[in-house]
């Protein structure tokens, strides 16, 4: 038999990279440094220098240097990362040119991949993959469609992601083995059992193929198992109906009836389970990847955890085939959330949006995954205006790491006061939880 629901979940969650993660997982997106050519701020080029370039980057479009005006743009932007203006003509100017394939990034990960790795190019990604066709296919269109979701969310709130400058890296492993020493060797990721993650000093997204993950190749042959055992029973149930053992016969077919329709039953289940979080990890690791591209995010602030893994864990999905995003609950994250609640293991909101690390605590981490996951949902409906003024605040903020206080004071110049809005916040949580148990 397989083992318990709850039991399989639980395995397959921390198997999967979903639910609880290692601070080592997540200490990459907490320490960027990297350099993207996007809007991150760089050290100013001073009042005059600005408007110069902007003439310059004008004098290049109408002249159809397309490529000229866009570095111009970019370089005006990374002074100025909230300029209206620039930023629609930064639009303008790409609209006329594709999106180029050849990166820096992409030279520098296939240097360091084996010639086995194929390229298949997408509108928006070269995704790097030596897995199936079929798989790499399907992974290449769910980051098309959270590219989509990304944009969709972010109009409807009001932020101005930048285009992108180049196609983004994905790489995808057939082999759990391969994935997990080319994460130690070439990003510094050590954590074994993660599915995907994303490496900003190397600016790209890896995972690799679910069907090697541990825990689903136990599962599978667990099933395949119980399908043996299927069929010795419908042997001994042809055996005795050959003897004239009609009664017993019949007793064994029906086992063998019921025993089938529970081997059905968890295929189905095993299979749907162990692609939801396929899925959802595929997007939270894109959902990182995008935020800092399109400049919504900067590499050169420490952001805190709430708001940079609250995004990335509200874009998690079940299916990719419709509309999600933070404006969408995602079933899972939500069950996890409300079950916390009613324990009352909640941080104070204070302490929430204040903290940018975690000591080795697989328990406070689930713990602010969620939270976060649940602050942002709420946000997104409810403080669409608060939510971008954040952000855009934080996208001003000097170069560095900023001090508890200092996060605080920037949330509550977005939001108000923190125990206004935390109040605010826990009245809808309870008001929810008490509309589910009618």
């Amino acid at each position: 038999m397989l083992p318990p629901a709850t039991s399989l979940r639980a395995r397959l969650l921390a198997a999967l990279g979903y639910g609880n993660r290692s601070v080592r997982e997540r200490k990459p997106h907490l320490a960027l440094s990297l350099t993207l050519g996007l809007a991150v701020a760089t050290p100013a080029f001073g009042q005059v220098a600005t408007p110069q370039l902007i003439a310059d980057a004008r004098r290049a479009a109408a002249a159809g240097r397309w490529t000229e005006a866009e570095s111009l743009y970019r370089t005006v932007l990374r002074e100025d990362p909230l300029n209206d203006g620039v930023i629609a003509a930064l639009h303008q100017v790409t609209r006329n040119r594709p999106l180029r394939a050849d990166s820096h990034v992409l030279r520098r990960t296939r240097g360091v991949l084996p010639p086995r790795f194929r390229a298949y190019e997408t509108t928006r990604f070269i995704v790097l993959s030596d897995a199936s066709p079929r798989w790499t296919q399907t992974q290449a269109e769910r980051l098309e469609r959270t590219f989509h979701q990304f944009h969709r969310y972010a109009n409807r709130i009001g932020l101005r992601p930048l285009p992108l400058a180049h196609k983004l890296v994905c790489v995808l492993f057939a082999d759990r083995h391969a994935y997990q020493q080319f994460a130690a060797r070439h990003d510094g990721v050590q954590d074994p059992w993660i599915a995907g993650y994303y490496a900003p000093q190397n600016d790209r997204i890896v995972f690799y193929a679910s069907d090697a993950n541990p825990s689903v190749v136990e599962a599978r042959s667990r099933i395949e198992q119980m399908q043996a055992d299927l069929v010795s029973l419908a042997r001994e149930a042809s055996v005795a109906r050959n003897r004239g053992q009609h009664e017993h016969a019949a007793v064994l077919r029906r086992h063998h009836d019921r025993y089938r329709d529970h081997v059905r039953r968890e295929i189905v289940r095993v299979e749907s389970f162990a692609e939801e979080v396929n899925i959802a990890t595929t997007v939270h690791e894109a959902i990182h990847q995008l935020m800092f591209h399109t400049g919504v995010q900067t590499v050169e602030v420490q952001y805190p955890l709430w708001i940079s893994e609250g995004l990335a864990t509200a874009f998690e999905t079940a299916s990719t085939s419709q509309a999600f995003g933070p404006d969408h609950e995602h079933a899972a994250r939500r069950a996890t959330f409300d079950a916390l609640w009613r324990e009352g293991r909640m941080l104070t909101l204070g302490a929430l949006v204040t903290t940018t690390e975690i000591a080795n605590d697989d328990e406070l981490v689930e713990l602010l995954y969620h939270q976060s996951y649940a602050l942002v949902s709420w946000m997104s409906r409810f403080r669409r205006a608060e939510l971008q003024r954040y952000l855009n605040l934080m996208r001003s903020e000097p170069p560095g790491r900023l001090s508890a206080a200092r996060h605080r004071e920037v949330f509550e110049r977005a939001f108000g006061p923190i125990k206004r809005v935390e109040s605010a916040w826990r009245r809808f949580e309870m008001s929810q939880l008490a509309q589910t148990r009618r």
